[in-house]
């Protein structure tokens, strides 16, 4: 029983070493982490507030890995997705690698997201002010800033 519970006991240590060399690595750029903080509605907000500034922004509601099927073209997985208190819609992606933080690819993100939001027979005027927010590793526009606004 003793030689049991020793083989058991090494197997969880040997378990518990390997996932922490795996998650010492990780930081907000690493997909899988990201989903988990983002996953806390307070830490999304605090994100969006940042990058919005406005202190008063407040989530109601997050979807995260939320999957926007385009029967007519190319669907897309956002990885997260959030409305605030005034009805404003985010994307929040993060992108480890330059190529996929494009304009076009942002853009195709904000037609999807408004093609999703109106029911049949709702008034275009019902579409809600939307962003696409891609957090990027690298300064993709190389100004030098560490946040920049870029409107349609």
């Amino acid at each position: 029983m003793a030689d049991e519970n020793t083989l058991l006991n090494s197997d969880l240590e040997s378990r518990y070493e390997k996932y922490k060399g795996i998650i010492k690595n990780f930081t907000l750029m690493s997909d899988i982490f990201m989903r988990n903080v983002f996953k806390k509605r307070e830490c999304l907000e605090y994100v969006l507030q940042v990058i919005m500034e406005k202190q008063d922004l407040h989530v109601i509601d997050q979807i995260i890995q939320k999957d926007y099927k385009n029967l007519q073209g190319r669907s897309a997985v956002m990885d997260c997705v959030a409305r605030d208190s005034t009805g404003k819609q985010f994307d929040v992606e993060i992108q480890q690698d330059n190529e996929g933080a494009s304009p076009k690819r942002a853009r195709y993100h904000s037609g999807l997201m408004d093609m999703n939001t109106l029911n049949p027979g709702q008034d275009f005027e019902e579409l809600p002010e939307s962003y696409v927010i891609f957090i990027t590793r690298d300064d993709i526009l190389g100004y030098g800033l560490p946040i920049y606004h870029i409107d349609r």
